[in-house]
């Protein structure tokens, strides 16, 4: 008789969603299937997303994820405020003051009080920052290009696009807003 150990080591992606999809239809009888099946395979993407780059592209360059996310925002739009960064980084307001604490230890960003408000703070890149995050960038590119090869480029614009509109929900929208 197969342990569980076993059951999860023979899963494949297609068994594990196929399994996912029975147990949760049992629940309810309101559950929905096609919502269930792109949050579950949309959250499985990015984690192997993350699982990927962090010990391939950012790790090396001593980096963690929140880091990256941290210093390619501020690359970005400029100069931020820890609570702007944390929203659009997102990154937790909890992990963003350690993230910023080891960044600036590494020499990567600087924090300074802002000139119209004394009270505020600003994050800004140094250089040695705006060249790590380019770098990573680089890096973070090549490996994403791995990973969408699959896609043609009109696929790659239609997964974009659905990807916004998900994003655009007022249920996210109000979320992130609170943060």
């Amino acid at each position: 008789m197969p342990t569980p150990d076993d059951a999860a080591t023979n899963a494949t992606a297609e068994t594990f969603e196929a399994t996912a999809r029975a147990r949760v239809s049992e629940l309810a009888d309101d559950i929905d299937l096609g919502t269930f099946a792109a949050a579950f395979n949309l959250f499985r993407a990015a984690s192997q997303l993350v699982q990927d780059l962090e010990p391939q592209v950012h790790r090396p360059l001593g980096l963690s994820i929140a880091g990256f996310r941290i210093l390619f925002t501020v690359w970005t739009l400029g100069e931020l405020q820890p609570r702007q960064l944390a929203r659009l980084a997102g990154v937790s307001r909890a992990a963003i003051s350690g993230a910023l604490k080891t960044l600036e230890r590494d020499g990567l960003v600087e924090r300074h009080r802002d000139d119209l408000d004394g009270r505020l703070v600003n994050v800004r890149l140094t250089p040695l920052g705006a060249t790590t995050v380019e770098t990573a960038y680089i890096e973070q590119n090549r490996r994403e290009r791995l990973l969408f090869e699959s896609l043609d480029h009109d696929e790659l614009e239609a997964l974009a696009s659905m990807i916004r509109r998900v994003l655009a929900s007022p249920v996210i929208a109000n979320d992130n807003a609170a943060s």
